[in-house]
């Protein structure tokens, strides 16, 4: 009997111990190059990799995929236990999940395709501008749209954004001053072939987006851990590996 009850008590132990440590999330990445990106089937890119230092950090196995992002924006809100990666903290979305980052920072500029004459020095001459493409719900057309732009010409993807910015139909683009880079050649397209205009729109983050049900502790877990890796060098070793252009 004593044999049995060790036995048995020992299995609960294990099995709890798994239950704090193991795979808690649906863990759902977007591609965007290079913060996430997909080669020989697997996940790379600065979100990824900070994703995992962070999981080893707190004790998480949650496996990461790649989903579609209006799938995994709609899930994250809809469902227990979600996360999504990366995606732009803005006033719009505040209230919509609860947040971890930010895993990434840089400028947003308007950018035109190389040779066109089209000079634009402020956001009031952006808004003066014919078109300026912007993917359906995302980001850019978010924040745009929130600022007074009423020339948005909305598109499926960032990809057919960038295609119609290089044959001419719009005139703009809101783009990252070092992600563009990656996501025009992402896109097929050379990034020799754009501009950045000297139109700064905002600086922007990338985060990690939670479910509103997941428990304030886990996510004040997930910052102490993000937090420890930029202070002790691991973070900055995986932006330097993925921005070498």
């Amino acid at each position: 009997m004593k044999f049995f009850l060790g036995s048995f008590f020992g299995l609960l132990l294990f099995c709890l111990s798994n239950m704090t440590m193991g795979g808690q999330f649906e863990m759902q990445a977007i591609v965007y190059p290079p913060l996430v990106y997909e080669k020989d089937g697997k996940l790379w890119g600065v979100a990824p990799e900070v994703v995992k230092e962070i999981q080893k950090l707190v004790g998480d196995d949650s496996k990461l995929k790649a989903i579609p992002w209006l799938r995994a924006y709609e899930k994250t809100q809809q469902e227990e236990m979600h996360t999504m990666f990366a995606i732009v903290r803005i006033p719009e979305r505040e209230k919509l999940f609860k947040w971890v980052g930010p895993i990434f920072n840089e400028g947003d500029y308007f950018f035109k395709r190389k040779g066109n004459s089209l000079q634009v020095n402020s956001l009031e001459g952006a808004t003066k501008v014919k078109r300026i493409a912007v993917r359906s719900g995302g980001y850019t057309h978010q924040a745009l749209a929130a600022s007074g732009f009423n020339n948005l010409d909305v598109g499926p993807s960032y990809e057919s954004s960038y295609k119609k910015l290089f044959a001419g139909r719009v005139d703009l683009v809101l783009m990252g001053e070092l992600t563009y880079y990656y996501m025009v050649k992402h896109a097929g397209l050379d990034p020799a072939d754009f501009e950045r205009t000297n139109c700064k729109f905002t600086d922007s983050g990338a985060w990690l987006a939670f479910s509103r049900d997941v428990p304030d502790e886990i996510i004040d877990n997930w910052q102490k851990a993000l937090d420890t890796l930029k202070a002790n060098g691991v973070y900055d070793g995986i932006i330097e590996r993925n921005f070498k252009h």
